[in-house]
């Protein structure tokens, strides 16, 4: 046994080792084997420190080495918090069946329902993750029965390649080869009641598009998607009658009153802008809609309609989200002078500085140019540093030698800019000394039929699942059939609609799913207290001119955290 001076002494230098791994530094005498068997309160929190700080470095794998063999038993008061941490860190490690694993050992742990209901969502949601990222879900021979379920549930939800029908099923098969699992009357009782409500359709839907005029391709494109999701379903006695309309031929108003005459429960659009503001003024009979477009203040449109667009507000507010996740604090902002690129750095300024972040310059450019020089040189304040070295020279009456030097000052620029400007603006950016200045971008950046993108290298953008590789490819890939390059050209238009046709039981039953978010081809989509349905992106990057998926930061559980997430 331990002196008590010695052992205090080998607990503070612990402590403040743990100290310097928060700090966000990781020395190699860290890595050292596990500890003996029993741990007291400050060695198990040392150690759990540890293995967070691990976790933050990036260092998943040498996390989850310091926690295997560590004692977790029901006796042990911080067993709960390391199992947890080992868990983050085997998923982190692409090694989902330990993470299973130690969220089960840790279930039993857990004295509250809520709490083990939250576990069981959180491994569930880990899963999930995994699924998304191309990780297979392999049990080694021999495992214990209730991961062995835990991962063969998981491989249920993998082969139903993101239907919610085939889910629905797959589901409630696995129910029945494990009766007495503890997932099989907690977590999959309630997914079969959230696909319920997701599969249920009302008996008639209408689709509102201006399927002429100037909009046609745009509205072929959503209709297409639209009926492309409906019969993906694969059951036809589950199937809603679908009646389209054309608001160009009609009229929006005229269109709608046409369609609840016909019977319908419930309408999907408009489309466009002008036609909500003429929606907004008529008297509509109250079914429950769904707008295909986000209403222009001040026009305000009834209860019963909630909106659904494809806005470029959104990824401006998810860059300023992700940038400041990312550990950046002072941004600058540099945007197309256009309406919407008006309306992006308003979002992006709102969002930011709402986060704690400080916006320290934003400038505009003409999409119209091919020289962003003088509006990158101002932002980057080499105007100033010149207009000193001419001050100084004048003052000394010699010449001098002179780099420029760009303000230091700031963390990384939002750049709203379609792939023809940002092809200029990047290399641009390098020639003004601000080559190592993160840049965050919208999906506007992104040509996906562009050969190659190697000017862009090093931008991050904001773009739905599917376009950046973190989505359901076979899902997307049957649109190739509308002809050359279809996918290239309307894909996101075809990802909206058949988004749009999967939210039609979730708002017609008010699923309550839908406050934490379901999982989409255009994002993961959840509805905000004013109705509109919010897209939670993914983001790519651009290297050696492809992209190439970024998850999002790592989130480590602090002892406060709920274990929901």
């Amino acid at each position: 046994m331990l002196h008590r001076s010695t052992r205090t002494a080998q607990t503070l230098l612990a402590l403040a080792a743990a100290a310097v791994l928060l700090a966000g530094c990781v020395p190699p005498a860290l890595e050292r084997p596990a500890p003996e068997p029993e741990l007291v309160g400050a060695e198990a929190r040392q150690l759990l420190g540890e293995a967070r700080a691990l976790l933050r470095a990036g260092r998943a794998e040498d996390a989850l080495a310091r926690l295997t063999g560590v004692p977790m038993g029901p006796d042990d008061p911080f067993a709960a918090d390391l199992l947890a941490a080992r868990a983050d860190a085997a998923f982190a490690s692409r090694q989902p069946y330990l993470g299973v694993s130690a969220l089960a050992r840790r279930e039993p742990l857990l004295e509250e329902p809520e709490q083990r209901a939250a576990n069981q969502r959180r491994l569930w949601n880990r899963m999930q993750e995994a699924i998304a990222a191309g990780v297979p879900l392999q049990t080694p021979a021999g495992a214990p029965p209730v991961p062995a379920g835990w991962m063969e549930l998981g491989r249920a939800a993998a082969a139903s390649g993101g239907n919610p029908f085939r889910l629905r099923s797959g589901l409630a098969e696995w129910r029945e080869r494990h009766p007495t699992h503890p997932a099989a009357l907690g977590l999959v009782e309630t997914l079969l009641a959230e696909y319920r409500a997701m599969t249920e359709y009302p008996r008639q839907v209408a689709l509102l598009l201006p399927l002429s005029g100037r909009q046609e391709a745009a509205a072929t494109a959503v209709r297409d998607g639209f009926v492309a999701a409906y019969l993906a379903q694969g059951n036809e006695g589950e199937r809603p009658a679908l009646r389209i309309y054309d608001t160009v031929a009609l009229g929006p108003t005229a269109a709608y009153e046409l369609a609840v005459r016909n019977g319908a429960d419930f309408i999907v659009g408009p489309l466009l802008k002008e036609e909500l503001a003429e929606l907004a003024t008529a008297q509509l009979p109250a079914v429950p809609s769904l707008a295909l477009n986000w209403a222009d203040d001040p026009v305000v449109l009834p209860g019963h309609m909630y909106q659904y667009a494809l806005a470029p507000e959104e990824e401006a507010t998810a860059a300023a989200t992700r940038a400041f996740a990312d550990g950046h604090r002072r941004a600058l902002a540099l945007v197309h002078d256009t309406d919407q690129g008006r309306r992006m750095a308003q979002s992006f300024n709102a969002a930011f500085t709402a986060l704690g972040g400080e916006v320290l310059g934003a400038t505009v450019f003409d999409p119209r140019a091919s020289d962003f020089g003088a509006e990158i040189r101002s932002l980057l304040l080499l105007t100033e540093s010149s207009a000193r070295h001419q001050r100084l020279q004048s003052v000394l009456g010699r010449p001098l030698e002179y780099e420029p030097r760009r303000r230091q000052d700031v963390d990384f620029l939002f750049l709203a800019a379609r792939p023809s400007e940002g092809l200029l603006i990047r290399p641009q950016l390098r020639f003004h000394y601000a080559s190592d200045l993160p840049v965050y971008a919208t999906s506007s950046i992104y040509d996906a039929g562009r050969g190659s993108n190697a000017d862009l290298d090093g931008v991050l953008f904001a773009d739905m699942p599917w376009r950046v590789g973190a989505g359901d490819p076979a899902y997307m890939a049957q649109f190739r059939a509308f002809g050359p390059n279809a996918l290239e050209r309307s894909g996101r238009l075809y990802a909206f609609g058949a988004d749009a046709y999967r939210l039609v039981p979730l708002l017609h039953n008010r699923s309550e799913t839908l406050a934490g978010g379901v999982e989409g081809q255009t994002g993961r989509l959840r509805v905000d207290a004013s109705g509109r349905v919010q897209r939670e992106l993914e983001w790519g990057r651009f290297q050696r001119g492809r992209v190439q998926h970024v998850p999002p930061p790592l989130r480590v559980l602090s002892e406060a955290d709920s274990p929901e997430s």
